[in-house]
């Protein structure tokens, strides 16, 4: 056993975990922050907007999504490490479960992906919406959130906050 797992599994407390994940959060916000203003962070956009534009650039487009990849791969793994002292056990149902990863999509399509805090900003009402859901339907669970999935791409497209930025630039406008 790792130093690092020994001090994870010392601490599994409810408050222990939520703070080690309050903590993981803001170290999340603090690196996106940073990639909003950093050449690495420019080098994801343009690959993101035109990836033969931006090797035509200059940029190793291999060499920087790999680092992406890796990146966030640390910050999944840390999350990971810090809650799994709260399960008593792991199958292959919890683990890839696709709809914890369709209701991530979710959440971040709400907020607006173009956003630095969109993402976080569809994280709270959709949770509560999803524990309603589950509550009240938890047989037709996968039905509705295919549902909220299309009335969200459909009807805001650039996320809550997007619509909300286009309202106030409207209204400064008139």
């Amino acid at each position: 056993m790792t130093c690092a797992t020994t001090i994870l599994t010392r601490t599994a407390t409810s408050a222990a975990i939520y703070w080690q994940l309050l903590g993981l959060f803001l170290a999340v916000m603090a690196l996106g922050w940073w990639l909003a203003r950093s050449p690495f962070g420019f080098a994801l956009r343009l690959i993101g907007e035109d990836e033969q534009a931006a090797r035509h650039c200059g940029i190793d487009t291999t060499r920087v999504k790999l680092a992406a990849f890796v990146l966030t791969s640390v910050f999944i793994v840390l999350a990971g490490a810090i809650v799994a002292p709260r399960w008593t056990y792991i199958d292959a149902t919890i683990a890839f479960n696709a709809i914890v990863s369709f209701q991530t999509v979710i959440m971040a399509l709400l907020g607006g992906v173009a956003r630095f805090w969109g993402p976080a900003l569809g994280v709270v009402p959709l949770v509560l919406l999803f524990e309603t859901l589950i509550k009240y339907f938890p047989n037709h669970f996968p039905i509705v959130l295919g549902a909220i999935f299309l009335a969200i791409v459909y009807a805001l497209p650039r996320g809550v906050l997007g619509w909300v930025l286009d309202r106030a630039s409207r209204a400064r406008a008139r």
